[in-house]
């Protein structure tokens, strides 16, 4: 299934530079808090910052074959991260404000999945990629970068983490949902807004209820025989 090429052109530069210059802010500042974590210097947060913000774009326009890279065009989204990184591991008040976002990680996380799947979704539909497709672009633009993030830190990453919380289904869900209002015709904005909320929705809605993705059956069988740890996913 294809959107209409003349939906997806309405607003397309002004409004995708927004959502990007959003999500790339948004992820890095993830990417910050984990460094001030683990006590990072300025090259390590200016690190994990870089790979948070651009990984998932950059392997997506690897796979589109768009040249050249997202963040060679606009260049200047790497003056800002290091900017951001600067002001926040040399000012003590900044570190301290990254100290209290700290506690509202999950939230950052959340909503840079929400910007970056949208933008991933956009350009895919762009290049005249069915619906699907589209949608598991929205998944990698939105998860490689924190993965690479994770990595990096030393930690297992969100997305694989055996913790029961939706992290790539919800931005498979709420990408379809974009795409799909695209293609019915509704409103570029709309379509955009009614995508990020579900994404952010389902995202923190089941790390604070405790609710994923349901065992396989596999899985439930070796619980009982107490063979898998019950931690696991």
């Amino acid at each position: 299934m294809l959107v209409p090429q003349n939906v997806i052109e309405i607003g397309t530069t002004a409004g995708l530079r927004v959502v990007e210059v959003s999500a790339v802010i948004l992820s890095a500042l993830s990417g910050i808090i984990v460094a001030s974590r683990k006590r990072m210097d300025l090259v390590g947060t200016y690190a994990l910052a870089v790979v948070t913000a651009f990984g998932g774009g950059t392997v997506r326009d690897i796979l589109l074959d768009r040249r050249p890279l997202f963040w060679v065009t606009y260049w200047p989204y790497l003056v800002v991260v290091l900017a951001l990184c600067v002001l926040f591991v040399y000012s003590r008040r900044a570190y301290e404000s990254a100290s209290r976002w700290q506690r509202r990680f999950d939230v950052v996380d959340a909503i840079g999945l929400g910007l970056f799947a949208l933008s991933g979704v956009h350009i895919a539909l762009q290049l005249r990629m069915p619906l699907f497709v589209a949608a598991i672009y929205g998944v990698i633009t939105a998860s490689v970068g924190g993965i690479l993030r994770d990595v990096l830190s030393s930690e297992i990453p969100v997305i694989f983490r055996g913790v029961g919380a939706l992290h790539a289904s919800a931005v498979f869900v709420g990408s379809v949902v974009y795409a799909a209002l695209l293609a019915l015709g509704a409103p570029q904005l709309g379509a955009g807004a009614v995508g990020f909320g579900v994404i952010v929705a389902l995202r923190l809605t089941s790390i604070w209820l405790g609710f994923g993705l349901p065992k396989p059956h596999w899985l439930r069988e070796l619980q009982k025989t107490g063979e898998f740890p019950t931690s696991s996913p």
